[in-house]
């Protein structure tokens, strides 16, 4: 054995075998080791259970108070330690091992067997991952697992049962034994990699096959977590989505954390690992995380961390985070797999919202459609002839359904109300609200002579009736088609306009407050007789309408407008008039609705219809 490293037992002089027996001992104690090891490497067990028998094996036939085994990983470049038979050895799995340090990193170095039978003379090989272990050593030996010229791994025999020293016997013993334990480990290997690989494509394919069906986020993210647990094992996992309105991080989904279920974990983006992934678009593993300056410590029992992020077409719509008890527990693999599941997810997450998307698009256009029907079956006609005066109205919605109203109807001794309005919101509560104005209006209007009297008792069914917040701004008018006579109160809405031939006009203001929110408010009654003038009124739709550029139409375009389509009859006056609102703002969306109403007294000739 020329090429033993060995530090002999002090005082301890080497005991020679040299009868026949004891040769024909050894060679029996050798062809029984290797017969047992042999039916345990020939037998179909995963990598797991082959080294658990294997140690089972050693540790008996050496009588041995614990049995010691490190593999090479799946690189080929690192020695991790990977079982222990006789020791607890759940804190180290997994641990990297050192070239050159320690006794598996020196007979890694050294390619050759170690043999020390007294701890006192080991010179400068230190026995540090053996104290972690909660061994005392006394005596081990330690052999290279060699297969082609490479060491595959180490196997260490700490302190017999009995008090005998290791010796030349003991390694002619294993180093045949490490033979075939290299070749075994490296078959276990590379089923155990053949089975992983089919289990990830299957996995990865069912995960695939998940993101095409109409799951909600949650459901398509948890199920992705459930299946990535089966390949890339973790003690705690998380799946954190990116809030770029808040600048932070939170978790959407997470697991072995020391909170409710109900909770989440917030993050910022320039906090922990996840913040680090985050704005370099890059993943990360952590060995120890107790070493790595950006660690958020939410978890006490965390060694090592992999963060994935989720990037769908170069933006980072959020991240996977893995944490497990074990130091350096996760590999390149395991990273290559996180981002192959983390890539699914994204995909998953941005299906799920347009799927949630559509369905809130649906749900929404078929209220929509029923409000619609519901609004237009209550509408007014687009216009009226009452003696010598026409008045017509045009709703123009920015929705489907319109918050705004406009209304002409019976009054009192053969008068004729009219109404223009603008209600509190947009879509369907707003055209909600609007129906019940409008009841209102058409109930009171025939028990009603000014347009006061409409005001005040409006604001009081209001009140009774609608939510808190609700409102609506108003003008009410009352017109005498026989005198052209005209009482109005403007309910805190835009003042309409009254202009003359000559293109001269008056604003009507009076009246009060906005209806539906003050008890006690009051409201004044406005007069003026309309001769051979234009009414112009309008909602803010009208004048609020802004271009691309941001400039607001305003109430001077509007009364330019007006004034240059002052000869047209009522309803050509209300298209003209949002034509003119509509060239002004091009292509940019219009957000509110725009509503007319204009009355003017015609000559006996005019046509009937506008």
């Amino acid at each position: 054995m020329d090429n033993l490293l060995r530090i002999p037992k002090t005082d301890a002089p080497e005991i020679e075998l040299t009868t026949e027996k004891q040769l024909l001992q050894a060679k029996a104690r050798e062809v029984e080791l290797l017969a047992q090891a042999s039916r345990t490497l020939n037998a179909s067990l995963e990598f797991g259970e082959l080294l658990g028998g294997l140690l089972k094996i050693v540790k008996s036939a050496m009588r041995a108070e614990a049995v010691l085994v490190s593999v090479m990983d799946e690189t080929g470049t690192r020695l991790v330690f990977e079982r222990a038979l006789g020791a607890d050895d759940k804190e180290l799995r997994g641990t990297a091992l050192s070239k050159g340090a320690g006794v598996m990193g020196v007979v890694w170095d050294k390619r050759q067997p170690l043999v020390i039978n007294d701890p006192k003379a080991r010179g400068e090989i230190a026995i540090n991952l053996e104290k972690k272990l909660g061994l005392k050593v006394q005596a081990l030996v330690a052999i290279p697992l060699m297969r082609r010229g490479t060491v595959r791994g180490v196997l260490e025999i700490v302190n017999r049962k009995i008090e005998e020293p290791f010796n030349d016997d003991d390694v002619s013993l294993l180093v045949p034994l490490g033979e075939h334990v290299a070749v075994a480990v490296a078959n276990a290997r590379l089923r155990a990699e053949a089975n992983r690989r089919r289990l990830e494509y299957s996995l990865l394919a069912e995960v695939s096959a998940d993101v095409g069906k109409s799951l909600t986020r949650d459901e398509a993210l948890d199920r992705i977590l459930k299946n990535l647990k089966k390949v890339v094992d973790f003690d705690a996992a998380a799946i954190f989505l990116i809030d770029r309105k808040t600048d932070s991080i939170t978790s959407v989904l997470h697991t072995g954390y020391p909170r409710t279920a109900t909770e989440r974990i917030h993050v910022k983006m320039d906090e922990g690992l996840v913040g680090v992934v985050a704005k370099t678009k890059t993943s990360i593993i952590v060995p120890d995380v107790r070493n790595h300056p950006n660690y958020h410590n939410i978890r006490a029992r965390t060694r090592s961390e992999l963060v994935a992020p989720m990037l769908l077409r170069g933006n980072v719509l959020g991240l996977f985070n893995l944490e497990s008890d074990r130091l350096d527990a996760y590999s390149e693999n395991d990273l290559r797999l996180l981002e192959a599941f983390a890539s699914e997810a994204a995909v998953a997450i941005e299906r799920a919202q347009l799927y949630e998307e559509r369905r809130v698009k649906l749900e929404i256009e078929e209220e929509l459609r029923i409000a619609r029907t519901v609004q237009e079956f209550f509408s007014p006609r687009k216009s009226l002839i009452s003696g010598s005066f026409r008045m017509a109205g045009a709703n123009f919605p920015s929705l489907e359904v319109s918050g705004d109203y406009y209304d002409f109807f019976p009054s009192m001794n053969r008068l004729i109300a009219f109404a223009i309005a603008d209600v509190a919101g947009k879509g369907v509560p707003a055209s909600l609200l609007m129906a019940s104005f409008r009841a209102i209006l058409r109930t009171m209007g025939p028990y009603t002579a000014t347009a006061r009297q409409i005001a005040v008792r409006a604001n009081q069914i209001l009140l009774e009736t609608v939510r808190p917040g609700d409102f609506v701004t108003a003008f009410i008018g009352v017109l005498d088609p026989d005198t052209g006579e005209v009482s109005y109160c403007n309910a805190g809405h835009n003042a309409p306009i009254v202009m003359a031939p000559d293109g001269s006009y008056r604003l009507l203001e009076v009246g009060g407050p906005v209806l539906g929110i003050l008890k006690d408010a009051t409201w004044s009654e406005g007069r003026f007789r309309l001769t051979d003038e234009v009414l112009a009124c309008y909602t803010d739709g009208a004048t609020e309408a802004r271009n691309a550029a941001e400039e607001e139409y305003g109430e001077e375009r509007f009364i330019q407008s007006v004034r240059a389509n002052l000869s047209l009859m009522p309803y050509r006056l209300c298209t003209a008039l949002y034509a003119g609102v509509r060239q002004f703002t091009g292509s940019a969306k219009h957000f509110d609705d725009t509503t007319y109403l204009a009355i003017r007294r015609v000559d006996r000739g005019a046509p009937a219809a506008d």
